[in-house]
C-alpha cells in the first residue's frame, strides 16, 4: 500500500506537467500574433467603439465646451428628416445600380478578351495596359479626369467638337457631372474586375472545354454553360466589393465635382464628411457612418444567400 502511494504521485504531477506543457503550445502562436491584435484595438476597435458611443450623443467638435449630452436614438431619427440626404441616398443608389452592373459587363468582355490565346504574344502587354489604372491614386485620376473634362481646354469637348458635338459645361451641369464622375469612376474601378475574373477564367480548365467542344457544343454554348457557371464565385466577390467601393466612393468625387453642381453628385459618403467638416455635427456624422455599415452589411448577406441558394442548386 505504500507503494502504491508512493508511485501514484509522480504520475498525477507528470499527467499535470503534459496538460500545463500542451495549454503553453497551443497558447504559443496567440502570444505571437498579441502585437497585432494590440494595434487592431487601439487603431481600429478603440475608434469604432468610440464613434459608435458618439452615435448616441449630441456633440459639435468646434464647440467642445457644450459637452456630449446623451440624446439616444435622434441622431439616426434626424438623418431621416434631411431632404438633402435623403436626395443623395437617391443618387447614391442610382449611381450603384448604373456603376456596378456596367463595370461587372465591361470586366467580363475585357477579361475574356485578355484570356483569348488569338491574342498570342500580346496578351501580356494587354493585360498591362489595362491594369495601369490600378496602380493610380483615386486622387490622381480625379485630377487627371477633371483636367480631361475640363470645359474650356479640355480634350474630351476638343474630340466632340470635330464631330460636330457643341462643347458641354461638364462641372455646370447635374447631368453632365454625373456623366463626367460615372465614367471616371468606371475607368479607375473596372481594371480590378478584370484582374478578379481573369484570375476565375485561368482557374477553369481546359479539358471541360476541350471535352465540350468534342460534344459538339457551340461557343455560345462553352459562355452560357461552363464560363458563366465557373465564374460565379468570382462574380459573386466583384459584386461585393464593388458595391461596397460605390457606395463608400469619396476621394474621386471630392476632386473631380466636389458633390456639385448644387447637390447633384453629393453621395452619402460625401454627405457623411459635410456633416463631420462642414457642419460639425459628429454625433449625426457617426450615426449616419453606422446607417451605412448597416445597410452595406444587409447588402453583402444578400449577395452571399443568393450565392449559397445557387450553389445548392
Amino acid at each position: 500500500m505504500i507503494g502504491a502511494k508512493a508511485t501514484a504521485r509522480p504520475v498525477g504531477r507528470s499527467s499535470s506537467v503534459r496538460t500545463s506543457g500542451r495549454m503553453r503550445r497551443a497558447l504559443t502562436p496567440y502570444w505571437f500574433i498579441l502585437p497585432a491584435l494590440a494595434v487592431l484595438a487601439v487603431f481600429i476597435v478603440g475608434p469604432v467603439g468610440y464613434s459608435f458611443w458618439l452615435s448616441f450623443h449630441e456633440y459639435q467638435w468646434n464647440m467642445p465646451a457644450f459637452g456630449t449630452p446623451f440624446v439616444g436614438l435622434r441622431n439616426y431619427t434626424d438623418l431621416l428628416k434631411d431632404e438633402d440626404l435623403v436626395r443623395s441616398i437617391g443618387w447614391t443608389l442610382g449611381f450603384v445600380a448604373i456603376s456596378v452592373p456596367v463595370g461587372l459587363v465591361m470586366g467580363l468582355v475585357l477579361s475574356l478578351l485578355l484570356n483569348s490565346p488569338l491574342l498570342g504574344r500580346a496578351r501580356g502587354l494587354l493585360r498591362g495596359i489595362f491594369l495601369l489604372p490600378m496602380m493610380l491614386a483615386a486622387v490622381v485620376a480625379g485630377f487627371m479626369w477633371r483636367m480631361l473634362f475640363d470645359p474650356e481646354y479640355g480634350p474630351v469637348n476638343h474630340l466632340l467638337s470635330l464631330v460636330g458635338v457643341s462643347p458641354v459645361s461638364w462641372f455646370s451641369e447635374a447631368m453632365a457631372a454625373r456623366t463626367a464622375f460615372i465614367v471616371a469612376e468606371l475607368w479607375l474601378t473596372t481594371p480590378f474586375v478584370v484582374l478578379v475574373l481573369l484570375a476565375g477564367l485561368q482557374g477553369i480548365p481546359a479539358e471541360v472545354y476541350e471535352a465540350a467542344r468534342i460534344d459538339g457544343a457551340s461557343a455560345a454554348q462553352l459562355f452560357a454553360q461552363i464560363t458563366l457557371p465557373l465564374l460565379r464565385t468570382s462574380v459573386a466577390i466583384v459584386l461585393i466589393i464593388r458595391t461596397m467601393d460605390a457606395l463608400r466612393v469619396f476621394d474621386l468625387l471630392f476632386i473631380l465635382t466636389r458633390g456639385g453642381p448644387g447637390t447633384s453628385t453629393t453621395t452619402i459618403m460625401y454627405y457623411d464628411y459635410l456633416y463631420a467638416f462642414q457642419y460639425y455635427q459628429m454625433g449625426l456624422a457617426s450615426a449616419f457612418s453606422f446607417a451605412i455599415l448597416v445597410v452595406i452589411a444587409l447588402i453583402t448577406a444578400g449577395y452571399l444567400a443568393v450565392l449559397r441558394r445557387a450553389d445548392r442548386d
